[in-house]
């Protein structure tokens, strides 16, 4: 089970005036990486959801964010994204680690469920099939 890597290049409208990047661009990183993550792991939210039109995907339900090191205008970061980590319950966790030149500059963690719609369209978690958990772990 090895971690999902990716590279995201730190544009001029991912910062601030002072060329720091600005915090909520990580999170949205997180999000965009969860799902190249799924894609190429084989799990194509857009085939599932028109084979099944009651599923609504991955849903963010919690997401934390650290910072240690700023990431600047021109850098090009190494978004590291650990395999999910099921319990036993409906919701799982996906930890992501940001690196520049051999330094942590950031890590969080997202917390998610499986969402189906109920009869009455209502967002429900429903437990993660066990093909999804395996391809999402890499298995």
């Amino acid at each position: 089970m090895a971690d999902y890597i990716r590279q995201v290049p730190v544009h001029w409208n991912d910062c601030d005036p002072a060329r720091i990047v600005f915090h909520a661009h990580f999170i949205r990183w997180m999000d965009e990486g969860f799902h190249e993550l799924m894609r190429a792991r084989g799990v194509d939210e857009v085939r599932m959801t028109e084979a099944d039109p009651g599923f609504r995907g991955a849903p963010l339900v919690n997401v934390a964010c650290n910072f240690s090191v700023p990431a600047v205008y021109g850098d090009l970061l190494e978004h590291r994204i650990a395999p999910p980590e099921f319990g036993a319950g409906k919701s799982f966790g996906v930890k992501h680690q940001f690196w520049r030149n051999g330094t942590l500059l950031a890590q969080g963690e997202q917390s998610r469920i499986w969402g189906q719609a109920d009869p009455t369209g209502r967002l429900r978690a429903v437990p993660v099939p066990e093909d999804i958990r395996a391809r999402l772990r890499g298995e």
